[in-house]
């Protein structure tokens, strides 16, 4: 990989030989654009170009959306949405493709329909119940690059990162190979216990924007038939959405149901975004009346954050460009529609 200023480079860093490769890049200064290209016997990319993150104190803007699964042409008309909103960063909240055994579906169903975005923007991800089809998540974790925890069961499948003013945790609640999120009666299994620790820590204090991100929901109002599911949004609710607050998180953001939704838990925002292609949920099954929902919407969709110093806006916006909602969300979690 060739990168520098401006389209002559003069940094380069090289990898091992093979088909998948990692490069990490030391030394790059913050809230600053510089130009890439990939290169391999003598072939390389076009001229490319990514943006570190930037210091504190300045505005920064993030997009999320999951559940692509098997539409990879909706995945590519939600990508083009995003790219009008200009995103610093992209999140992804979880089941990138419809069967994570296969390993063709990440080039074919996630990367392939988000290029445009991909090679420009950084993006993170949550691990989500398709992607988990493959049990040792062979296929997530060769095509993506995340902080390796050593207390983290699996690793890449649950992290938390810093960017510029806003810290990100990223939680698997899949509940595979009993890696479980939530206590069981007296045992605090590793993941959760991890997960009180991230949240409590330094580097989650010190931002002034704390944001979570998983792929099961805390509830739906277009729930799952399958009962299965009551444990992971029932554990969310009970366990993961208290360690959240009690932290200082201003929000949560998940997948799974493929449907925009908005809760207010306690006074916070949580917000479920699982438009990104896959089938979407019928209407007339959303209609639970739960006391927590404030709007739903079945259409692909994604979700942008727009932090300042103090507040923040966010939006959804439909594969037509159309704003479904506007909200401005306060550092104590506090929110309103705008």
């Amino acid at each position: 990989v060739e990168y520098g200023l401006d389209d002559g480079y003069g940094e380069a860093i090289v990898g091992d030989a093979g088909t998948m490769h990692q490069l990490i890049v030391d030394g790059l200064e913050p809230g600053t654009t510089y130009h890439y290209r990939a290169c391999t016997d003598g072939a390389c990319t076009q001229d490319l170009t990514f943006a570190t993150a930037p210091d504190r104190g300045h505005p920064t803007r993030f997009s999320l959306y999951g559940d692509c699964q098997d539409n990879p042409d909706v995945h590519r008309q939600v990508v083009e949405q995003i790219i009008g909103d200009a995103p610093n960063l992209g999140l992804v909240v979880g089941d990138l493709v419809s069967d994570g055994n296969f390993r063709e579906q990440y080039k074919e169903r996630f990367l392939d329909p988000a290029r445009q975005l991909g090679h420009y923007v950084p993006r993170y991800a949550a691990i989500g119940n398709h992607d988990r089809k493959d049990r040792e998540v062979v296929h997530f974790r060769d095509y993506v690059m995340y902080p390796e925890d050593p207390d983290v069961p699996h690793p890449e499948t649950s992290y938390a990162f810093t960017y510029g003013d806003a810290f990100f945790v990223v939680l698997d609640n899949t509940l595979a190979h009993l890696d479980m999120f939530f206590p069981i009666g007296d045992a605090e299994p590793p993941l959760y216990q991890w997960l009180k620790a991230v949240t409590a820590s330094p580097e989650a204090q010190q931002a002034r924007w704390r944001f979570a991100f998983a792929h099961y929901p805390a509830d739906s109002n277009c729930r799952e038939d399958d009962a299965g599911y009551g444990l992971p949004e029932s554990a969310v609710r009970e366990h993961l959405l208290p360690v959240l607050w009690a932290n200082g998180f201003q929000a949560y953001f998940a997948g799974h149901v493929h449907c925009y939704e908005r809760f207010d838990f306690d006074g916070h925002l949580v917000i479920t975004t699982g438009g990104g292609g896959g089938g979407l949920e019928p209407e007339q099954r959303c209609d639970d009346g739960l006391a927590e929902a404030r709007r739903h919407s079945c259409v692909h969709h994604h979700v942008t954050v727009e932090m300042s110093c103090d507040e923040a806006e966010v939006w959804a916006r439909d594969l037509e460009g159309n704003v479904i909602e506007r909200l401005r969300l306060l550092r104590d979690g506090s929110h309103e529609l705008l």
